[in-house]
């Protein structure tokens, strides 16, 4: 007690301790890699670009080229140098003669193109390549919306099994289909008159060429002895 009086006396009453926090609200187990952000410490990019400016800006952008497709016709045939005026139609080019384009005009959409005479289109088949592209967006829309929402998520290369890194699927509800990945087969040969020309016919050729090859290296080889 002396020496405690003592320092107390030399260096003063030492402060109460601060009252203890109270528990936190959030779970125990809460990973703090994707703690939710207020809105003036959101991450930004290198360049000091606000990552929520960018995915806004992305979407605008993408809103513009939603229908590029569908109005591209409709934005040429608006030339005056491409297309004549609704008053000079006979002018025009209907596909087989200068005349009026006399076939009732389709609307947009596949299911109307099956009256269309200009356009030869199975709409009880279904375009197995424009499935699968279909298929790899929703894939990828969904491990973007995780990102964003701050789960883990796995951008592996198909390329490459064995590369890439984390546990999450980017998948709702455990359901991925499979992604499209894309296969190349080599142009087969073609002779002068564009007749295609099996590649088993080109197999003499070239083992008598290599065949030449060799026998001039070994006279080369002999001369320069």
């Amino acid at each position: 007690m002396q020496v405690s009086a003592k320092v107390f006396q030399g260096c003063g009453q030492p402060k109460p301790a601060p009252a203890l926090r109270s528990a936190r609200s959030a779970p125990e187990n809460f990973n703090t890699r994707f703690r939710p952000y207020n809105p003036e410490e959101r991450p930004t990019t290198a360049a000091g670009t606000s990552l929520d400016r960018l995915v806004t800006d992305i979407k605008e952008k993408l809103k513009l080229s939603k229908k590029v497709w569908s109005t591209l016709p409709y934005t040429i045939c608006k030339d005056e140098s491409v297309t004549a005026g609704t008053s000079n139609e006979e002018e025009c080019w209907n596909g087989h003669s200068k005349a009026r384009y006399l076939p009732e005009i389709m609307n947009d959409g596949l299911t109307n193109q099956i009256n269309n005479p200009e356009v030869d289109v199975d709409i009880t088949r279904p375009d197995t390549f424009i499935r699968q592209q279909i298929m790899a967006l929703r894939v990828m829309t969904n491990k973007l919306k995780n990102a964003y929402n701050g789960n883990d998520v796995n951008f592996q290369d198909t390329s490459d099994e064995s590369s890439g890194s984390g546990s999450g699927s980017g998948c709702m509800d455990d359901v991925c289909p499979t992604e499209f990945e894309f296969v190349t087969t080599e142009a087969p040969a073609v002779d002068p008159d564009r007749r295609g020309v099996d590649s088993s016919a080109t197999q003499p050729g070239l083992s008598l060429l290599s065949g030449s090859l060799v026998c001039v290296a070994l006279a080369l080889q002999r001369l320069c002895r």
